[in-house]
């Protein structure tokens, strides 16, 4: 494990290795090489359709349920501390608790290569725990790295193919000298909130190399960097007055500001279905929508209701929010109009490309809602525990 300072810049020596491998047997021909599969993964098995399951837990319990969404059956992974939050990458879901931080491969997952896709399913398991020095305040997970931020603005780095493989390997511990714990893995790089004040939120951007050293490539200002989505159309960072979209074209990355038209923007998640350009963020009185691809923010007010969470259909013309009293309510992206709603007692909100889920702890059921057809109720899966705490896996 590495410690280091963001802010620190050090330049980097780049070593070229050519191997030259040398032909076997005395015919000269080439020895026969069996090509390997495109989208094969070792110890995976590639199916044609999505592979979709809700993983939840009870909150402070030592077990993660896994509901499978396709045949409605569960699987349950024992945990080694008891469940306190937990989000996910679309593969991994992460366990937290005070100082602790397990991870579990759902043994689902979905690979984008933007003009197709391949689903795979593999055993779900516990990969194992990270004790940490601090609470955890945020975890993202994407390609090739894991981030996990604590309570001590201090970023670890974690190994996500190494995660894949079944283990938990630390790259670096970055400084991020301030009280902001935020790194977004994208584009084989790490977007690190820095400051100058441990006791301040940070107010920059930098690009980073998964050691926690600055490529050069990118710093841009951000004032007190929140939630983050990595969206198709580039990586989105909430700031406390706008957000910033850094999107890789070619091989370089670039960065764009874009003002919020109402300030304070929240510190709560993006909600978003997957491979979209678009998401969402709600406070108590309205919905913020960015779309990735045009680098827009728009805010959209909301009376008479006290929002708790927004998500994006990805459709350009709707947006989806729950609000305190359990009511899920659709609205139209451009008037604010109210399009329709359902009294869903529910916890959380996920989206997919068909289908939004809603967990309702007291009756131990999770629905399932048609979002484009009136947010009609297509299904309602009663569940083995109360799902306190669920995510959406294998999206």
């Amino acid at each position: 494990m590495i410690a280091i300072n963001a802010r620190r810049l050090a330049g980097a020596a780049a070593l070229s290795v050519t191997l030259a491998l040398g032909g076997c047997g005395s015919s000269g021909e080439p020895p026969d090489v069996e090509e390997t599969p495109h989208g094969y993964v070792a110890g995976a098995e590639e199916l044609a359709e999505p592979q979709p399951a809700i993983a939840y837990a009870t909150r402070e319990a030592r077990q993660l349920h896994l509901l499978d969404l396709a045949t409605g059956t569960e699987e349950e992974v024992g945990l080694s501390l008891g469940a306190q939050r937990i989000s996910e990458d679309g593969r991994f879901v992460y366990v937290s608790g005070h100082r602790q931080l397990e991870v579990v491969d759902a043994g689902v997952w979905t690979i984008d290569h933007t003009d197709h896709v391949h689903y795979y399913r593999a055993p779900a398991r516990s990969v194992g725990t990270l004790t940490l020095d601090a609470p955890v305040t945020t975890v993202a997970g994407h390609e090739a790295h894991t981030t996990v931020g604590t309570a001590d603005g201090k970023v670890t780095v974690l190994d996500r193919r190494e995660l894949e493989a079944g283990k938990i390997a630390t790259l670096a511990t970055i400084d991020s000298g301030s009280s902001t714990a935020l790194a977004v893995p994208y584009a084989d790089r790490l977007l690190v909130a820095v400051g100058d004040d441990p006791a301040r939120p940070a107010d920059h951007i930098v690009a980073m190399d998964e050691r926690g050293e600055s490529t050069g490539a990118l710093e841009v200002p951000c004032a007190a960097p929140r939630g983050a989505a990595v969206l198709r159309g580039g990586a989105v960072i909430a700031c406390e007055d706008g957000l910033v979209r850094v999107k890789l074209e070619g091989d370089k990355l670039t960065a764009k500001t874009v003002s919020s038209p109402r300030t304070p923007v929240p510190a709560e998640p993006f909600g978003y279905r997957p491979r979209s350009n678009e998401a969402a963020v709600a406070d108590r009185a309205g919905i913020w929508s960015v779309n990735a691809a045009k680098a827009t923010l728009r805010y959209l007010p909301v009376r008479g209701r006290e929002l708790v969470a927004a998500a994006s259909p990805a459709d350009g013309s709707t947006v989806l929010a729950l609000d305190r009293s359990g009511t899920l309510i659709s609205y139209d992206l451009e008037t604010g109009r109210l399009l329709a709603q359902k009294s869903v007692p529910a916890a959380s909100l996920t989206l997919d490309v068909d289908r939004a889920y809603l967990a309702d702890p007291a009756a131990g059921v999770i629905h399932e809602i048609d979002y484009r057809d009136g947010l009609r109720t297509a299904r309602t899966l009663r569940v083995a525990q109360r799902p306190d705490l669920a995510v959406e896996v294998g999206r």
